[in-house]
């Protein structure tokens, strides 16, 4: 037999108030459970609307309360939830809290933990582990000098338990941030975990990434590292450790990066097993360089090699170097049947050497391109005046008879401009850019190697224009005005929020086009 009640009540007096409350009644008590709610709003010096829940049952527990509020000034909400769960095989306590505020700049912050414990006597199982979770969001206000956007997270979680008697464990944790700003980007991540499992594996792993991207350069870096044991029954095993790292640098005109590897894996069957890569690139206008060198092991073999490549206004080199040692005894146990005898003794090995000697094999060579400051060169005509630069079109007559040209010659002027605009688009802040004054010179071929042309464009600022966030929404052909909505709850408006005006810094850009070709 179960027994329910429920009652339920508006009041609108000063403030709006709604109660809620339901309940069961049974002789099994996993049936009973009493609900209690609250609903309120007031409308005094602005608009608040808190709720409250809460939840009573023999296996489950929980509570609810969460407040809003909005003034002309500022806003602010708060969350928070607790739950408790309580079951023969599993108990749990979870409890998350959010809140957000508007002043002195806004702010959202968020946390989730969890714990849990589950054992089971007829699966032989158990887990226990707990997790944390935190968010924080953080921007720009209308009266900063430095508007920004800032959000960092962590997590953290951990499990220990058994499975069939078997015990095992992990765990895993994790940040990540993020910065903008009107100059740059950065942004980080970093992972770590762990997984064992008593007398079969043990596992470990870390991640880190982090990076920066603004106006005038680039830069990147990961790094993974890692270590890992493997024990089978049959007496296969192994144990490991990795490790690499990747890095990525670009600025105006010149390009870095790295790369690199290292693994080692013995087992039953290799007692040594190694493996390390490294490559390297670094170019600019001046000169580029590239390289490639590593080495490997497999029991007592080992290959190791390395390339290097450079180009710089004097040469072009190429070296190359690569080695190879080891034991040559396994040449006894390979037969030739022709001949009816194994490879070591057709060479005669036993003259030179011996089985329990290493034996080595060096090859090496380098390639060399010397260039000329003469050299061979193809310039375009260029006739300069006191404002231009005269470049006279070239003969197509014998690829097309009928062509009618305009003019014989471009002209490219050495000073110029292009004029300010503004970019408007609807319920977005107007953006305006300035007069930009860009500039041509000229390299003859008597003052550098090979001609060219150099644009400048100078440095210029563009300018977002103060921006209000619209109390007014255009929908499906009609106006939606927020203030007239609130209006009719309670005698308020909605406060203004408005992004003061932003300038972004763009700076000189210079660019190198050729005006010929030279072959060294």
């Amino acid at each position: 037999v179960i027994t329910l009640n429920t009652n339920a009540g508006l009041y609108n007096q000063s403030d709006i108030v709604a109660h809620f409350k339901s309940s069961s009644f049974s002789v099994i008590d996993a049936l009973q459970y009493k609900l209690d709610g609250t609903t309120s709003l007031t409308r005094k010096r602005g608009l608040k609307l808190a709720t409250a829940l809460s939840l009573n049952n023999k296996f489950v527990e929980g509570n609810h309360d969460s407040t809003i509020s909005l003034t002309k000034r500022n806003m602010e909400a708060s969350v928070a939830t607790v739950a408790k769960v309580q079951c023969p095989v599993l108990k749990a306590n979870f409890r998350q809290d959010l809140t957000g505020t508007m002043k002195p700049k806004p702010t959202i912050s968020s946390s989730i933990n969890l714990k849990y414990d589950f054992a089971s006597s007829r699966l032989h199982s158990s887990a226990k582990g707990s997790v944390d979770h935190k968010l924080t969001l953080e921007s720009f206000t209308s009266e900063s000098f430095a508007p920004y956007l800032s959000m960092e997270t962590a997590t953290k979680s951990g499990i220990t338990g058994s499975v069939l008697s078997q015990k095992y464990s992990g765990a895993i944790s994790g940040e990540a941030n993020s910065y903008l700003d009107m100059k740059s980007t950065r942004s980080s991540v970093k992972l770590e975990g762990t997984s064992k499992m008593d007398g079969i594996w043990n596992v470990e792993a870390k991640e880190n990434f982090a990076g920066e991207v603004s106006m005038e350069h680039i830069y990147t870096v990961w790094e993974h590292s890692g270590k890992n044991h493997l024990q089978l029954r049959r007496g296969l095993s192994t144990n490991g450790e990795q490790s690499s790292k990747v890095t990525l640098e670009l600025a105006p005109w010149m390009v870095s990066s790295l790369i690199q590897v290292h693994a080692s894996q013995p087992c039953s069957f290799f007692k040594k097993a190694s493996i390390d890569q490294l490559a390297t690139l670094s170019a600019s206008l001046k000169d580029q360089r590239a390289s490639w060198k590593g080495e490997g092991h497999i029991q007592t073999v080992s290959l190791n090699h390395n390339m290097q490549l450079s180009n710089d206004p004097t040469e072009i080199r190429l070296d190359l170097a690569s080695s190879l040692e080891g034991y040559m005894s396994f040449l006894k146990d390979t037969p030739l049947p022709v001949y009816d005898s194994s490879l070591w003794d057709i060479l005669k090995l036993d003259v030179t050497t011996s089985a329990d000697k290493k034996q080595y094999l060096n090859i090496s060579g380098a390639l060399v391109y010397t260039k000329s400051r003469t050299g061979f060169q193809f310039s375009i005509p260029v006739k300069e005046t006191a404002e231009a630069f005269i470049i006279p079109r070239p003969d197509l007559q014998s690829l097309a008879s009928s062509a009618n040209l305009e003019s014989d010659y471009i002209r490219l002027a050495k000073k110029t401009s292009m004029a300010p605009f503004a970019l408007s688009l609807p319920s977005l802040p107007q953006v305006k850019f300035p007069r930009v004054e860009v500039s041509t010179e000229y390299s003859a071929p008597e003052q550098s190697t090979l001609p060219f042309f150099r644009v400048t464009a100078q440095e210029f600022q563009i300018t977002l224009s103060p921006f209000t966030l619209p109390k007014k929404l255009a929908l499906a052909g009609s106006v939606l005005d927020l203030n007239e909505v609130v209006n009719k709850i309670a005698d308020f408006d909605l406060p203004s929020f408005t992004i003061s005006e932003q300038n972004i810094k763009v700076p000189t850009l210079t660019f190198w086009l050729p005006a010929g070709i030279f072959v060294p």
